[in-house]
């Protein structure tokens, strides 16, 4: 099977910084596979609020929920490792977006992950999923 790679764009719209904590390590003393997702949520949650938002998780009229995500695993990282996580909104459609982050380990200077998801707004009463809102786009156009 041919391997997936995940394009990164030229610029990203926000950088955050992250410390791999203990809880981050597994038995082979390095990062879990499992924490990448959780790492690139929190980096997603930073990302909202920079945005200008107080919640993070329903805003706009609407939650913000994933439909699908991919994670390119590219080197190995240590407890301790400093990350800097870069992300971005892109690849707007009428009901949805990819959120795009790479993870560069700082203490080994190298890549160590990518991840892209994808990203729909969702209304909770109507229980189903409503257009991007030109004031999200908005906001992301003038990072």
């Amino acid at each position: 099977m041919p391997r997936k790679s995940i394009d990164l764009p030229e610029r990203f719209l926000f950088t955050t910084e992250y410390i791999v904590l203990y809880s981050d390590v597994n038995v082979a003393n390095h990062l879990a596979a499992d924490r990448i997702p959780a790492i690139a949520i929190e980096a997603q949650l930073r990302f909202i609020i920079a945005l200008g938002y107080e919640h993070a998780t329903a805003f706009e009229e609407a939650g913000l929920i994933m439909a699908h995500s991919e994670i390119s695993y590219i080197s190995e990282t240590d407890y301790g490792d400093h990350l800097a996580i870069d992300v971005t909104a892109c690849n707007f459609t009428s009901k949805s977006f990819d959120l795009l982050f790479s993870l560069r380990n700082v203490s080994k200077n190298r890549e160590a992950a990518r991840v892209k998801n994808t990203m729909l707004f969702f209304d909770y009463k109507r229980k189903s999923v409503c257009p991007v809102p030109e004031s999200f786009k908005a906001k992301v156009a003038s990072m």
